[in-house]
């Protein structure tokens, strides 16, 4: 019974000990370490703040960046539209003066022919008329009024022309200058040579297209666009 109450004792003894060192270790070595472990807010307020000033200023950084690139970008783009604007409107401007040009062009040739129909209408008036007025001198000159009379009675009844029969007027004749060449088809016809003086005069009942030609003793038709009359 006394051993008994020996080790309770004992024991309550350790208990109450180990409480005490506890206590005496907590009161004695937690200060210490929790102002070991615990940061201090002093220390870590200037490195967040120079974080976070190094962090806004690189997105700002960035951020200029972007909007620089962005400007560069639309001025090259207001650039090329502009460029592209006036191409087109040069290639607007330039088919209209196309346009205009070729109308003025097709106007010209027409204006051109024109002219040149007229003149050839006036060239061919004339030629027809230089050989019925040169028949009708020679009319006047060698036609008396009765066989006058007798060959307007009788206009159908004139036989063909005879080119060595045809004898030279007295009055009447005219000198002709040769413009081209010439080869008669038939024995009626004269061939001509440019350039050579020949006489010419009109018979009655010849084509006002024709006249009669003399060189020498050679005598024929000759066409009347082959000469250039001078007297």
């Amino acid at each position: 019974m006394f051993l008994c109450s020996v080790c309770l004792f004992l024991l309550i003894l350790s208990d109450a000990l180990c409480f005490c060192f506890h206590v005496y270790t907590v009161h004695t070595f937690t200060p210490s370490l929790f102002l070991q472990v615990a940061p201090d807010l002093n220390e870590t307020r200037p490195r967040n703040y120079v974080l976070s000033a190094s962090a806004s200023a690189l997105w700002t950084e960035e951020v200029e960046k972007a909007e620089q690139d962005l400007r560069l970008a639309q001025t090259e783009f207001d650039r090329q539209a502009e460029v592209t604007r006036l191409l087109l409107e040069g290639i607007s401007s330039t088919h209209i003066n196309h346009l205009r040009c070729l109308h003025e062009f097709v106007e010209a040739q027409a204006a051109y022919y024109k002219h040149c129909h007229l003149h050839m209408q006036e060239l061919q008036r004339d030629l027809g008329r230089l050989p019925d007025a040169f028949a009708l001198n020679s009319l006047h000159s060698v036609v008396t009024p009765g066989s006058a009379a007798e060959d307007i009675s009788s206009p159908l009844e004139a036989e063909p022309l005879k080119i060595e029969e045809v004898q030279a007027p007295a009055t009447g004749t005219r000198k002709a200058k040769v413009l081209y060449d010439y080869d008669a088809a038939d024995s009626s016809e004269l061939s001509l040579l440019a350039d050579e003086l020949i006489t010419v005069y009109t018979v009655p009942g010849m084509d006002s297209d024709w006249l009669v030609g003399e060189r020498g003793n050679q005598k024929g038709k000759v066409p009347v666009t082959y000469l250039e009359l001078l007297s």
